[in-house]
């Protein structure tokens, strides 16, 4: 609809005024630009419309009181979500967006102003439900486990290859710098005229990017027409003498409103039959997440920088004062210092004043060199860029650049007023902790220790807990006790917690409404997201991931899902072909039935079947085992956990022998001398293999093997799987000692990570056994000190250089003989 709009001087001129009528205000926006907000408040300085009409679902319009309350304190956000009904047995597919306020946001100081003068104003858009069905049936990046989105999105603005262009031209590096390029820096300098038609410029080359049926397909004409007919009900209604009607919207939907309101356009018609559930709410929000660098797509970068400039702004406003380049000037400043006070005080990096200085003289400097009148963000930050960066680029450099982008994005986190409802999932949270004795009256952060195998009211607790982790809510956190879903800490038989209530929680609980009404049904449905994802092929459907589903599902509680789970299981595992996938699946469910008490699982018929074909299959993919995947340590693992179940109560109906066949063939056989080395670590622990054999096997691969490397790995797979071998098998040091003394430095220097991998897993106690040991082949009681602090690390390099160099020396006139003597 704006790909064949004239783009000349004149023509823009014309667009320009035609927004700005007696009758009729279309005021263009761009969402969070100050300079926006500054046109648009000096506007109703000037003027009193006779309405207000903001571009937001129509929807939010009863929220309008709580937006401009006198305690609402910004960023806030509206949150809102859709479900759609299910279809058949798929789950429903679920949608959310936000719709962020601060104090520069253009459609907030609309609002603001309309409640003191009195006049009605009200949202004019779609509703999100019905934005939703439409983009859904457009994009199939909507999946059942949507991520939240922008009810502000300005991708047009940011693909136009139109305005890249054109950045290129100015010298700006994208986007943004453009904007402010354009916009921002000489904002208070322009009369409204200028403004509106500049912006209207912007926008209009923006949409000859896109043509009528991308913008049909994605939702922007229909919203368009929502947006014009509420205009034209509003002109309708408007009496004589009125002051004109004021619409704010996007620059991008403005520049064709007049074209729009010409025409006899008809109200668009979106059927909500799909629709099973809605609803919207008024959330806490906070800078950092508004920063357009932290993903939010309609956000301009560095909140609190615009903050900083708005408040100046109507500062001198409010004085009567123009409010010229030393607003920014002053701003940038006050800036500058507070990073680098930062950077000293926090981080310990020195910062003269003198550097500060340059760094405020260069920002200037920068900003005349790219015809700025003032300085732009990138002015500030290209000054600190090359005044606070003494060190290498990726160590102090990346800690100044962050410290800056922290100051200039802001941690800010804005109150609802009081009165603001709360949605229902809320209200069951608080109902919930408080039955379980949670203290969640303040934010004091308290501990919580859960007797899970005794008292079936702290595994209710416990469940809580796990599904509040589950939904992305910050209230809790495990501290200790048994992972059982990870397979650590089992021997231990309480949870313990840490958790706190703060804003944060609630406004997550507020984000979490999109799967349920209570914290149950929100678990589950946010767990069948996740299957959902896994059918649909998103996410691994292997063998250890369906086991470790499974044994999430008891730990949430949500053992009627297990029916489900359990199919999944049972076809991952005849379709995997991962022996490590397969073993830890067994490794899993054995697990799962050794803890059926604390997770419930003891009316799960198919656990027994399901742990026989986990193990089965493993052995029979372990027969074909080659090579090494990786470093060779998942293959351990999965072998060694592989003989968990046959040692319990689990494992009683499985044929150990088909485990044990497994792991001497592949001792035998197998061609990786880690693995060879870790199969004969089992067999020894578990008796199969005497101390003579252990020896020989030692020493035929410790001084038999070609490469030192190799003769390494064997002692590193068989100290994973038998450490108490390092000092229960004297042959083992022998042979590694007469070993490390045939080795020059080459091969040792070669051989090293292999050996420090070999002993990385052994406890301090199991060192100093494994020294004594040592020492005790040379004659000694122990290795003496092994720290000497009255000789420092570069005494110790020199030192060595030296020692390298006589030698060297000694080669040189053919007496290495001497040295290795």
């Amino acid at each position: 609809m704006g790909a064949h709009t004239p783009t000349t001087s004149e023509a823009m001129r014309a667009l320009g005024a035609s927004l700005v009528t007696p009758e009729l205000i279309v005021f263009p926006v761009r969402h969070h630009s100050p300079a926006c907000a500054w046109h648009l408040h000096r506007l109703l300085q000037q003027t009193t419309p006779s309405a207000v009409l903001v571009e937001g679902p129509r929807s939010f319009t009863p929220l309008v009181p709580l937006l401009v309350h006198a305690e609402a304190r910004m960023p806030l956000a509206i949150y809102s979500y859709a479900v759609e009904k299910a279809q058949g047995e798929e789950s429903p597919r679920r949608h959310a967006s936000y719709y962020p306020m601060c104090d520069h946001s253009p459609e907030l100081v609309a609002l603001r102003r309309a409640q003191a003068l009195g006049v009605p104003a009200r949202f004019i858009d779609l509703d999100y439900p019905e934005q939703s069905l439409i983009e859904a049936d457009h994009q199939a990046s909507h999946e059942a486990d949507h991520e939240s989105s922008s009810l502000l999105d300005e991708r047009h603005l940011r693909r136009s290859r139109h305005l890249h262009a054109l950045a290129q031209r100015l010298g700006c590096r994208d986007h943004e710098e453009l904007w402010e390029h354009l916009f921002e820096v000489p904002a208070t300098s322009r009369d409204l005229q200028t403004h509106v038609t500049d912006l209207a410029a912007y926008c209009q080359l923006a949409r000859l990017d896109c043509s009528d049926a991308e913008l049909q397909a994605d939702g922007t004409l229909q919203r368009e027409a929502e947006m014009a007919w509420h205009i034209r009900e509003a002109l309708a209604q408007r009496q004589p003498g009125d002051g004109p009607v004021l619409a704010v919207v996007g620059g991008f939907h403005a520049v064709v409103m007049p074209a729009l309101l010409a025409t006899d356009i008809q109200r668009p018609s979106v059927s909500r039959s799909r629709i099973a559930d809605e609803s919207s709410a008024l959330i806490r929000y906070s800078f950092d997440r508004l920063d357009r660098l932290n993903g939010y797509c309609a956000g301009m970068t560095s909140p609190a920088w615009h903050q900083m400039l708005w408040e100046r702004m109507l500062k001198h406003d409010k004085a009567g004062i123009a409010a010229g380049p030393r607003v920014r000037q002053d701003a940038a400043l006050e800036l500058l210092s507070a990073i680098a006070h930062e950077l000293r005080t926090t981080h310990g990096l020195p910062l003269p004043m003198p550097a500060l200085r340059g760094a405020y003289e260069q920002m200037l400097q920068l900003a005349a060199l790219r015809s700025r009148p003032a300085p732009a963000r990138e002015d500030l930050m290209d000054a600190v860029t090359s005044c606070f960066i003494k060190g290498e680029a990726d160590a102090d450099g990346a800690l100044v650049l962050a410290v800056a982008r922290r100051a200039l994005g802001g941690q800010a986190m804005g109150a609802v007023p009081p009165g603001t409802s709360r949605p229902p999932l809320v209200r069951d949270f608080e109902f919930r902790a408080r039955k379980q004795r949670l203290k969640i009256d303040d934010s004091q952060p308290r501990r919580a220790t859960l007797d899970i195998y005794r008292r079936p009211e702290h595994r209710v607790t416990s469940r809580l807990m796990h599904g509040l982790v589950l939904l992305g809510v910050p209230f809790g956190a495990r501290v200790a006790g048994p992972d059982f879903v990870a397979g650590i800490g089992l021997d231990r038989l309480q949870e313990h917690w840490e958790y706190s209530h703060s804003a944060a929680t609630e406004a997550a609980l507020v984000e979490a409404s999109v799967y349920g009404v209570t914290v149950p049904l929100a678990v589950a449905s946010r767990f069948a997201a996740h299957l959902d994802r896994i059918d649909a092929g998103h996410e691994p459907r292997d063998a250890r991931t369906g086991a470790r589903l499974m044994v999430q599902a008891c730990v949430l509680g949500l053992h009627d899902h297990l029916p489900r789970v359990v199919g999944m299981l049972r076809q991952a595992i005849g379709a995997d072909a991962s022996f490590e996938s397969v073993a830890a699946a067994a490794g899993s469910l054995g697990l799962l039935w050794e803890s059926r008490e604390p997770l419930e699982a003891r009316e799960v018929p198919e656990l027994p079947v399901l742990l026989q074909a986990a193990y089965e299959r493993a052995v029979y993919l372990g027969r074909s085992l080659q090579g090494l995947q990786g470093d060779g340590a998942d293959t351990i693992t999965a072998l060694s956990g592989l003989r968990e179940p046959l040692v319990s109560q689990a494992g009683q109906a499985l044929d150990a022998s088909l485990y044990w066949a497994l792991v001497e063939a592949l001792h035998t056989a197998h061609d990786a001398a880690l693995i060879r080395g870790a199969c004969a670590g089992l067999l020894y622990a578990a008796g199969r293999l005497p101390d003579s054999a252990l020896a020989v096997a030692l020493q035929g691969h410790l001084d038999g093997l070609s490469q030192p490397r190799d003769a390494v790995s064997y002692l590193r797979g068989l100290l994973g799987t038998a450490r108490e071998a390092a000092w229960q098998q004297p042959a083992l040091l022998e042979v590694l000692d007469t070993l490390l003394g045939r080795w020059d430095d080459t091969a040792f220097v070669a051989s090293l990570p292999e050996l420090r991998l070999a002993f990385a897993e052994m406890t301090p106690k199991e060192t100093d056994r494994i020294a004594e040991a040592v020492a005790r082949l040379h004659g000694g009681a122990d290795l003496g000190r092994l720290v000497h602090h009255d000789l420092t690390a570069p005494q110790m390099q020199a030192h060595l250089a030296m020692s390298q160099a006589l030698q060297d020396v000694l080669a040189a006139d053919g007496l290495d003989a001497w040295v290795a003597a």
